[in-house]
């Protein structure tokens, strides 16, 4: 019995342009969403972290 998934990609075909659009717009719209994330988020271990240090400076 042979491996149908062997046969998956062979010949190489050209996707559509439609579809290359499209998951282009997705990929830039993922990036976008997770830039605006980090101006909203913290990174909590480092805010601690630099607390800490700003406070054992102080004493």
């Amino acid at each position: 019995m042979e491996n149908p998934f062997k046969e998956i990609g062979h010949p190489p075909m050209e996707a559509p342009k439609e579809m290359k659009k499209i998951v282009m717009e997705n990929v830039n719209s993922f990036k976008l969403f997770i830039e605006m994330m980090s101006f909203f988020s913290l990174d909590y271990a480092s805010a601690v972290e630099a607390f800490f240090k700003r406070k054992n400076k102080n004493f």
